[in-house]
């Protein structure tokens, strides 16, 4: 299974939330699947939806996602130099140039958290983690046609109406970056209530307020740094019993 590198990425998860989230769809008859928080697209590539949206508060990410889709090809390496240069002068070059190395020429996806480069593993191997990044992020691009990358928030879609609505939030008590270390938790829960009025709204997260309901659990381990690992309970939340 093919996935860019991205913090928070939903890449492990895709096998167990993909069909249940293509099954309600189904079987709720929906015609729309909205991402206000696509990321790295693990999951959005994965479903069947007649209209596809998704989003991020990140400018340079969906810059990223729309030149793909029109046949833009980053470039086959980055050296440190080039890295440290487009970090300190995002200005001077296109955005999606400045979200590849942003998030593919940084350990563990950071935005911006150091640059990779070819690292040496546990087993004594090497690892280039920006032209395994690149590599995927081609072969993920055949899924990802159909869909419409927008640079929105997630309040955008408040309108909306019969839909499905995958959230996958920066995590509370979690490492944040850029717009995301300013995210307003108990804003987001309310606009959840709300929009699981009218549509299904499913949210990834550790934990939830005490009204909802978790559909879905897996504890995985996630790595902090070179050095430090962790398990989390990653579920699956949702206002309303959908099942």
């Amino acid at each position: 299974m093919i996935h860019i590198k991205y913090m928070g990425s939903k890449a492990r998860l895709v096998k167990d939330l993909a069909p249940k989230i293509n099954e309600l769809i189904s079987s709720n008859y929906i015609s729309t699947y909205i991402e206000p928080f696509v990321g790295g697209a693990n999951m959005i590539e994965h479903i069947k939806c007649e209209t596809k949206l998704g989003s991020d508060n990140n400018e340079y990410l969906i810059a990223m996602w729309k030149a793909m889709q029109q046949g833009w090809v980053p470039p086959e390496s980055l050296t440190k130099e080039e890295y440290e240069d487009i970090r300190d002068n995002k200005d001077k070059y296109s955005k999606e140039l400045v979200s590849v190395a942003g998030f593919c020429a940084t350990y563990n996806a950071k935005w911006f958290g150091g640059f990779a480069g070819i690292v040496k593993t546990k087993e004594n191997t090497y690892r280039n983690y920006y032209d395994e990044s690149i590599r995927n992020i081609a072969k993920q691009m055949n899924n990802l046609k159909d869909v419409n990358f927008m640079n929105v928030d997630y309040t955008y879609f408040s309108g909306f109406k019969n839909s499905l609505i995958y959230c996958d939030p920066p995590y509370q008590g979690t490492t944040q970056y850029g717009t995301s270390k300013d995210f307003d938790y108990d804003k987001f829960w309310r606009w959840v209530r709300e929009m699981s009025e009218d549509n299904i709204v499913l949210v990834s997260e550790y934990k939830a307020p005490s009204e909802f309901s978790a559909i879905f659990e897996k504890t995985l381990t996630t790595t902090l740094d070179k050095n430090s690992r962790k398990k989390d309970t990653e579920k699956l939340y949702t206002y309303s019993n959908v099942g």
